[in-house]
């Protein structure tokens, strides 16, 4: 079975499926981070050379041995089954066994992206295999979607800030990621907290949050809200329901 989790500090009452950061997501750019392990076995991130904001996800495979086995893991599992012809009946029996009544959402992606078409293409076949959930994910692999036709219960938000951001204009609903909620009502951009957005028709924000690059301008704007007392980060105190 593929590893899911059912829920995060963020969010709550769906099904999280992960691959690690960075390494799948082809789309990649302002948010370019991932794990690397030296010789002694020591994980670190390493920040692509456009890297602006660093990816929350990588920071989590590098502090914990469990998210980053498990991401490594679901990788494995998904690049042989789209090889053998397995892929859906691996997702959707892995959905299947972790779901319970109260779960109505599947959020592809806390980490990773969609790396190839073949593996797109698979997740759409669950989502129609599954019509009483739904499904969501944001991206930038953008290239992939074009004139595509999603099923109904699927829904992609592209998000800003990759290689393919000239065709952002093509999604009716992006994501932005901004430093605070003065720059998100700058730019006209609701700030989303909890996903909900994600199943809207506009585009909208999402504060900047993890651990930043040493010395970033964003690692200092998140340093500002914390101690202005305003939103910094998510953890279970601020647990965030569906």
């Amino acid at each position: 079975m593929l590893h899911l989790s059912k829920g995060n500090a963020k969010l709550t009452r769906r099904l999280i499926f992960s691959l690690p950061a960075g390494k799948t997501c082809p789309g990649a750019m302002l948010c370019k981070s991932f794990a690397v392990i030296d010789n002694n076995g020591k994980r670190s991130i390493q920040d692509g050379k456009d890297t602006i904001f660093r990816c929350f996800a990588a920071s989590s495979e590098v502090q914990y041995d469990q998210v980053f086995n498990n991401r490594a893991d679901n990788l494995s599992m998904i690049v042989n089954a789209l090889q053998d012809g397995t892929a859906v009946d691996l997702i959707n029996n892995s959905i299947q066994h972790y779901r319970t009544k109260s779960i109505k959402l599947v959020r592809i992606h806390e980490s990773g992206d969609f790396f190839s078409s073949a593996y797109l293409d698979a997740w759409i076949q669950v989502a129609q295999l599954n019509p009483d959930l739904k499904f969501y994910a944001y991206s930038k692999s953008l290239e992939y979607f074009v004139d595509l036709e999603l099923p109904t219960n699927f829904y992609i938000t592209a998000s800003k800030g990759g290689k393919f951001d000239d065709l952002i204009n093509n999604f009716e609903r992006y994501s932005v990621v901004v430093a605070d909620d003065q720059e998100a009502e700058s730019l006209g951009l609701e700030v989303d907290h909890d996903d909900s957005h994600c199943f809207g028709d506009k585009p909208f924000a999402l504060l900047v949050h993890g651990t930043q690059p040493k010395g970033s301008a964003l690692g200092a704007a998140i340093r500002q809200r914390r101690a202005q007392g305003l939103h910094a980060g998510y953890n279970q105190k601020n647990k965030v329901a569906a």
